[in-house]
């Protein structure tokens, strides 16, 4: 087997490993998934509700009082309080114009208190208290607004309501134009006994998840919701899996002081944000072991977007600098594959001086390769070491919403999603059914050709020069067009360096082509 086989086949080797650990690493597919109803603007009530309620009142149903909402608003929330059980019945993240509470749901109510009818209210843009009227007395909650995006909820009750349940069975909204794969991403955290546990979508198809915790959270693809409690007590959650594929969760809470002090965090996963609460938030970016090496490109990318003002120039900026580190390896690797193609011709008359002796034909052809230094499977290294960051750099395009929604040029409108200009393949073709199609990846693909074409000798060898990166093209079809701009930059960068290497093999030829005696 010559060299150039040898590498192919290795080549191949690689690639479906990367295949394969790319199917891993994306979302499975979510089936049946309904198209989410769009939601429609919140009105909010501009009615005050009564002061007072007469005593012969208290024993009415609320859902025989008129609804009242209260607007809590900052920079980075809006906020609607119903006055229905307190629940929160609107979340607008106005940086993402993003509505976190699904249509016609609400989030974090209480059942204890849906049938109690309200006494009192005081509120203010930042903050709402409700008094309810029980039997034994009265119960206070109270929503207030941070200034980011944080609530902070005190609650009080007598003992006979001491045993409080949050219901957050509707989840959290999906948010995402691709639903499935913002619904694959849905996962249940939470901490208890200082360890964080996530929970998928899978392990809540076969049944219910129930434990203690200090607090809980409901994760989508981008944006978070996680309860914590402040007061030095354990909670008792339940997670289920919801009809469409998101989750839903209640929490059971004792009020073994007064108030109970929660604190609720409604916003965008952003990893030096949650790492600020100094709670294990930041857990919900799964980057595995590539986490020091994801957190750097991210830093180095933020770098470069405060340069440049845009984070398609950013990934160029990131492309060309990879290329400087990786210098000195590809460059090797060029030289290298030069001079066994260029070897090719003496390699075959060894075969056919030795071809009854295998034994001898290995020997010989290692003494060739050790008198002009080459290493046949020195190609590979390059490939090996920069894997990691090709697969950190996929996973910040992917899980960072710093990338989310982020354009380019023209069509490239978010390149942590595919490039879709030529629409997508039929979905009954295998393996690559329903994928985008884009000018970016198959650009790319033509790039490695050109690469190929410039550094291999033997055109005859077509698998390598041209299935090759076709077959590599397939693969990143339905990668983040911002992965896929990386590849084709530094594409067009080793073309460059290839150019300039292949100056020269000329010369390597002409004064390496006679090999010393002994050698055939």
């Amino acid at each position: 087997m010559n060299s150039d086989n040898l590498r192919m086949i290795i080549g191949f080797v690689i690639i479906m490993l990367i295949l394969i650990i790319w199917q891993m690493l994306l979302p499975a597919r979510t089936k049946n998934v309904p198209q989410p109803a769009p939601v429609a603007p919140e009105s909010v009530s501009t009615q005050a509700l009564p002061k007072k309620i007469e005593a012969n009142e208290t024993e009415l149903s609320q859902e025989l009082i008129p609804e009242t909402t209260f607007t809590l608003e900052n920079e980075f929330l809006q906020i609607l309080i119903s006055s229905h059980a307190g629940a929160i019945k609107s979340c607008s993240l106005k940086n993402y114009a993003v509505q976190l509470v699904p249509p016609g749901q609400t989030i974090l109510s209480i059942s204890q208190f849906k049938n109690l009818p309200i006494i009192a209210v005081q509120s203010c843009d930042s903050s709402v208290t409700l008094i309810y009227q029980t039997s034994n007395g009265t119960a206070t909650q109270t929503w207030m607004l941070g200034q980011d995006y944080t609530l902070n909820l005190l609650l009080t009750a007598p003992a006979a309501l001491a045993k409080l349940t949050f219901d957050i069975q509707s989840g959290i909204a999906p948010s995402e134009k691709n639903l499935k794969e913002d619904i694959a991403n849905f996962h249940f955290y939470v901490r208890s006994g200082g360890k964080i546990h996530q929970v998928a979508a899978s392990t809540l198809r076969k049944k219910t998840y129930t434990t203690s915790a200090d607090w809980v959270g409901l994760k989508s693809k981008y944006f978070f919701l996680a309860l914590v409690n402040q007061n030095e007590t354990q909670d008792s959650c339940q997670a289920v899996l919801l009809p469409d594929g998101r989750i839903g969760m209640q929490i059971t809470h004792i009020l073994a002081s007064v108030p109970g002090r929660f604190l609720v965090y409604l916003g965008p996963i952003e990893y030096n944000r949650l790492r600020r609460f100094r709670l294990g938030f930041e857990n919900v970016v799964s980057l595995g072991w590539l986490k020091p090496i994801a957190l750097g490109i991210l830093y180095l990318l933020r770098l470069f977007y405060q340069l440049v003002r845009n984070w398609g120039l950013a990934i160029v900026l990131f492309s060309i600098i990879m290329k400087g580190i990786f210098y000195p390896l590809t460059r090797t690797q060029t030289r290298q594959m030069r001079q066994l193609q260029l070897l090719q011709p003496k390699i075959e008359e060894l075969k056919k001086k030795y071809k009854d002796d295998p034994q001898q034909l290995n020997q010989e052809t290692m003494r060739l390769y050790q008198l002009y230094k080459v290493n046949p499977l020195s190609g590979c290294l390059p490939l090996f070491v920069q894997m990691p960051v090709f697969f950190a750099l996929y996973a910040v395009l992917r899980n960072f919403i710093e990338l989310r929604g982020a354009g380019f040029i023209l069509w490239l409108k978010d390149l942590s999603q595919p490039d879709t200009l030529f629409g997508h393949i039929p979905s009954g073709i295998p393996l690559i059914g329903g994928f985008a199609i884009g000018l970016l990846p198959i650009l790319m693909g033509a790039s490695f050709i050109v690469q190929n074409l410039l550094t291999t000798t033997d055109k005859r060898n077509w698998a390598m020069t041209i299935i090759f990166p076709i077959f590599i093209t397939a693969i990143f079809l339905n990668l983040s067009s911002g992965l896929q701009l990386y590849w084709f930059i530094y594409n067009i960068l080793s073309i460059g360096e290839s150019l300039i290497v292949t100056k020269g093999g000329s010369l390597w030829q002409k004064s390496k082509a006679t090999p010393k005696p002994g050698v055939n």
